[in-house]
């Protein structure tokens, strides 16, 4: 056979290189900086005989430097975090680099690329395939075991992420050039190895031995919303006999022998529960790490001591040391010092964290409950100590649908009032901003077809003639979920609903405040999370410019509302349209809900204190705005090319500001 090169799109490649070089210039950079405060510190002081010459230079090392009274490096054990971070930065580069590696095939093997050299595989080398897909078949991932001798010790870090495994492993994903004839070839290649040498093992496609973290990452939406081949036929196999076409065919109560339980598959029951474990980890280590802190500025003879010594790391808490080498600090504070840290603070802050991230993880770990319908009512599942709470039909007011596609649905069950616990809120706060009790419901949920035909059947039935027309609400659809699981459909849902009401083309009182609700919602996470900030890491009670501030914040996420909207207006009068009128004023802020997620996302990251990671969920968040915002004028203004780019931009360059801002705010 001849050679054939399978490579991925420069597009990727080129993505993933920036990634990596990103990663290492910000490593690197830090610890050089580090190295530069040690050598400064220590070994000589800097030379401003040459800042006269160079004034350009000056502003460079003051900023290199960094405040005056910044934490001294005077040790190994002060630069052990910039090392530690700056060998993850390459660590990470290393991999990422090397995941998407060039692969050539031959009559004798497979060549792969690594590290710029190329690693030869025999095929009777290779031992199995294990294939990930995502729910609609589209796309793969595929990870390719073989003898350990053949593979780096690197490429365990790839099974590792697909499965937990530290055989060596290569990653193939179906966007390589030529992926079928690529998986035809191994196929084919190893079976006839296999059957020219009896010692040659045939090849094992394992097509059940999926990743969740990879099934997750080809499709987030459908990884929620659509049943898998093996769900539906293990849904088949535990099938009760009862066969229902319509509501009106649903048996009686007395007919049902059992409860129609639902519950959700192992791959998302998994996710909420690791990702719970990880949150109340961290969450656990910060509270200690408050204590810690407060023990330390209390306690002089501990503050040489791990892991007491390692809080005291910022430059508020060295000159408050200094201030105290050899006393306790005042655990009020110091009164004329009100910037420096108080102790008392610090337990408050520890316990206003904890109260929150408490609140956080019940509801993570509850947002899809397991479900029963019994001829008595719902019974709800709490999926943290496993009790079954039951919800009468005669409490149930509302059912509300989100069709996503023909065949994937988020439902939202309303409750009356103290039916529920409090924390069921958060679903309807998330569904579409109200406030009443509420359950989630995916379609992706075990038995999804029965238990909702029987529990309509049975809301219907129990409410009065009045109310029987409003339970079952298909027009309420989350827009958050929409957009963010199906941004194409979504969007022309939303231009076509506008253009049905020609109204929408004026400026309108009812109408702007009905348009201001999601912007607020949105407008009002970067004041949140400059609060957090302030509250749980400054270690001293707030003043009145903290809610100064915050209220500066909302306002200026409020301005990108009518700020965005109307240029994008004039840029449609400018280019030859002008026909759609005002509508962007009233479909902008419902575009944008899908970035609050990433939004809430920094805001506990924010509250655990973890480095670096907020800014990355808010930067993630400005960037899917970007797209958000580009679909809307494609979907509205039908845009094209650059002008769909500039759309995309304005908005991002925008809450890149505010990013700034608050950047600014926190130094």
């Amino acid at each position: 056979m001849n050679e054939t090169v399978h490579r991925y799109p420069r597009l990727m490649t080129w993505s993933v290189e920036i990634l990596c070089t990103l990663i290492v210039i910000l490593g690197v950079l830090n610890l050089g900086i580090t190295l530069l405060h040690y050598a400064w510190d220590v070994l000589f002081d800097i030379d401003r005989a040459l800042f006269a010459q160079a004034p350009l230079l000056e502003t460079v090392v003051e900023w290199m430097n960094g405040p005056a009274n910044r934490a001294p490096v005077n040790s190994f054990a002060d630069m052990l975090s910039a090392l530690i971070w700056a060998a993850i930065a390459l660590f990470l580069a290393i991999l990422l680099r090397n995941s998407l590696p060039i692969v050539r095939t031959s009559s004798q093997g497979i060549l792969v690329e690594f590290s710029g050299d190329w690693l030869p595989i025999r095929w009777e080398d290779l031992r199995a395939v294990k294939v990930t897909e995502d729910l609609a078949g589209e796309r793969f991932v595929l990870l390719v075991q073989t003898d350990k001798q053949n593979l780096t010790d690197w490429h365990r870090f790839y099974s590792l992420a697909y499965n937990l495994r530290l055989r060596p492993g290569l990653l193939v994903t179906s966007s390589i050039d030529k992926f079928d004839d690529l998986i035809r070839t191994i196929l084919s290649e190893v079976d006839r190895a296999a059957r020219a040498d009896d010692d040659v093992k045939p090849l094992r496609l394992d097509e059940s031995a999926s990743s969740p973290l990879f099934r997750l990452l080809l499709s987030p939406a459908a990884f929620f919303t659509r049943r898998a081949a093996s769900d539906v036929a293990a849904e088949t196999e535990e099938d009760d006999g009862i066969e229902i076409e319509s509501i009106d065919d649903m048996p009686s109560p007395e007919l049902i022998s059992e409860p129609i339980r639902g519950h959700y598959p192992a791959r998302i029951t998994a996710l909420f529960t690791w990702t719970s474990v990880v949150l109340a980890v961290v969450a656990t280590l910060r509270y200690l790490s408050y204590w810690a802190y407060v023990l330390a500025l209390e306690i002089p003879l501990l503050r040489q001591i791990p892991p007491f010594s390692w809080t005291i790391a910022d430059a508020r808490s060295v000159a408050l040391i200094e201030s105290y080498a050899a006393a306790p600090v005042p655990f009020f504070g110091i009164p004329d010092r009100p910037d420096l840290p108080a102790p008392w603070w610090v337990l408050v802050a520890a316990h206003l964290m904890l109260l929150f991230m408490i609140g956080v993880l019940i509801v993570l770990r509850n947002l899809l409950p397991s479900l029963e319908a019994r001829p008595e009512g719902l019974t709800v599942r709490n999926m943290l100590n496993g009790r079954w709470q039951l919800v009468s039909w005669q409490q149930i007011i509302a059912v509300k649908a989100t069709e996503l596609s023909e065949h994937d649905q988020i439902l939202l069950i309303q409750a009356r009032d103290r039916s529920l616990p409090l924390s069921r809120r958060f679903s309807s706060l998330l569904y579409d901003g109200g406030f009443r009790p509420g359950i989630l419901v995916s379609s992706v949920i075990h038995k999804f077809q029965p238990l909702m035909q029987y529990a309509l059947h049975q809301i219907v039935s129990s409410q009065d003639e009045k109310r029987r027309s409003a339970v079952l609400q298909q027009d309420a659809r989350s827009w958050l979920f929409f957009l963010a699981a199906k941004p194409k459909a979504a969007f022309e849902r939303l231009v076509a609903e506008s253009r049905d009401q020609a109204a929408s083309q004026r400026i309108q009182a009812t109408s702007l405040l009905q348009a201001a609700k999601p912007m607020a919602w949105l407008a009002l996470l970067p004041a949140l999370i400059l609060i957090a900030d302030r509250l749980l890491l400054a270690g001293s009670p707030p003043g009145a410019n903290v809610a100064v501030f915050a209220l500066i914040a909302w306002f200026v996420s409020m301005l990108e509302w009518p700020l965005i909207a109307l240029i994008s207006v004039a840029l449609d009068d400018a280019t030859g349209g002008g026909e759609e009128g005002y509508r962007a004023v009233y479909l902008y802020p419902t575009s944008q809900l899908p970035r609050i997620l990433a939004m809430f996302g920094a805001l506990a990251l924010l509250t655990l204190n973890v480095p670096v990671l907020p800014i990355i969920a808010w930067i993630a968040a400005i960037a899917w705005s970007y797209f958000l915002a580009s679909a809307l004028w494609k979907a509205l203004y039908e845009w094209g090319g650059s002008l769909a780019v500039l759309g995309g931009l304005i908005p991002t360059l925008w809450q890149l500001l505010v990013l700034l801002g608050f950047l600014l705010v926190q130094r």
